[in-house]
C-alpha cells in the first residue's frame, strides 16, 4: 500500500474506532437507541473488507473510506450528535452525496464487469440500472428511517413525507449527475480511473481451455 493508501486506511479505522466507542458508552449508559444506531452504523462500515475478504473482487482503499466516512455522518454525526436539527442543509447534503456516490461506484463497478466480460450490457442499460439501483437503496433507507421512528420512538423522518420526497428527490438528482460523470469519463477514457484500475487489476480474468489445457500440459509444441 502507498502511503496515501496507508492514511486513508487509518482513517477509515479511525471513524470505526470512534463508532466502537460510542457504542460501549451507549450500552454503559443504557441508550438503545444509540447503541443500535452505532452498531449499525459500525457493521456498514466493515461491509467492504467482508466483501474483499469472502469475493475475489478487490475493494479499494478509497471505497472503503468514502462509505466509513457516509455512514459516519449519517448516523453517528446526524442522528447521534444532531447535526440534522444543528445544520438545515445536512441532511439534504447528505442524500445528495450518497446518490452521487452509489451511482458512480455501480455504474463503473458494472463497466469493469463488462470489460471483463464477465456481463453484457450496453451503457445506456448502464445508466438505468445504476440511477435504479441509487433509488432502490434511498428508499430501503426511508423505511429504516420510518422504522426506527416507529420502534423507538425517534425522530429520523422529521418533517414526515416531505422530508421523505426530497430526500429521494436529491438522491435521483445525485444518481443522475454521477451518471453523466461517467459518461464523460467513458468518453474519454484513454486510461482507467486509478480506483477502477486496481479492480481490473486483481479480478482473475476469463480464460480460454485452451490457455487452462496448456497451463496442465506445461505448454504445447
Amino acid at each position: 500500500m502507498s502511503r496515501v493508501d496507508r492514511l486513508q486506511m487509518f482513517l477509515a479505522r479511525a471513524l470505526q474506532a470512534v463508532l466502537a466507542v460510542e457504542f460501549i458508552a451507549a450500552l454503559f449508559n443504557q441508550r438503545w437507541p444509540v447503541a443500535f444506531i452505532t452498531a449499525l452504523a459500525l457493521a456498514v462500515s466493515f461491509l467492504p473488507a467482508i466483501l474483499q475478504r469472502n469475493t475475489k473482487l478487490h475493494v479499494p482503499v478509497q471505497i472503503q473510506l468514502v462509505i466509513t466516512a457516509f455512514v459516519f455522518a449519517t448516523l453517528f454525526l446526524g442522528e447521534v450528535e444532531g447535526y440534522y436539527e444543528r445544520f438545515a442543509w445536512w441532511d439534504l447534503l447528505l442524500h445528495s452525496s450518497f446518490g452521487v456516490v452509489l451511482g458512480l461506484v455501480t455504474f463503473l463497478g458494472l463497466l469493469a464487469l463488462v470489460d471483463l466480460q464477465r456481463v453484457k450490457m450496453s451503457l445506456g442499460l448502464l445508466s438505468v440500472f445504476a440511477v435504479a439501483f441509487a433509488m432502490a437503496v434511498g428508499s430501503l433507507w426511508e423505511m429504516f428511517e420510518f422504522f426506527m421512528d416507529r420502534t423507538f420512538g425517534l425522530n429520523m423522518m422529521k418533517s414526515g413525507l416531505n422530508d421523505t420526497m426530497s430526500d429521494l428527490i436529491v438522491n435521483c438528482l445525485g444518481a443522475l449527475a454521477a451518471v453523466a460523470l461517467a459518461h464523460v469519463y467513458v468518453a474519454r477514457r484513454a486510461t482507467r480511473a486509478s480506483w477502477l484500475n486496481l479492480i481490473l487489476e486483481r479480478m482473475p480474468r476469463r480464460r480460454s481451455r485452451r490457455s487452462a489445457c496448456a497451463d496442465r500440459t506445461g505448454g504445447t509444441s
